[in-house]
């Protein structure tokens, strides 16, 4: 199972965005911590400050990157206009996930992005 399947299962079970993409990776991140709390950072989504936290701890400078991307994904970075816009949270941790995981990769730039599907707004 793809780590972007593992977080896009986790929200069902009740557990936050941000703990679903940490949860996601944590077969490849030991790192000690919770993750970050939604909406604790300038009410940014979750999903995508556990993504950031996640690209930290692995020593990945690309944090700046994975936000641009996020936003150029789905249109926005907050969960106000996240949920204004009707982006349901599943979606968020899908792509954050998805992302989190190709600029994980030591090969450089968002090539590998092309399958991230924003919901139809």
């Amino acid at each position: 199972m793809s780590h972007e399947d593992a977080a896009r299962r986790i929200p069902c079970t009740g557990y936050s965005c941000s703990n679903s993409v940490d949860w996601a990776f944590s077969d490849v991140n030991r790192a000690v911590g919770s993750p970050p709390a939604p909406r604790n950072i300038a009410g940014r989504c979750g999903a995508l400050l556990a993504a950031q936290k996640v690209l930290r701890d692995l020593g990945v400078d690309r944090e700046d990157e994975l936000e641009q991307a996020f936003e150029k994904g789905l249109g926005y970075v907050t969960c106000v206009e996240l949920k204004r816009h009707r982006c349901n949270c599943n979606d968020c941790v899908g792509v954050a996930a998805q992302l989190k995981g190709a600029l994980a990769q030591p090969a450089g730039g968002l090539g590998g992005i092309s399958g991230v599907h924003p919901p139809v707004l």
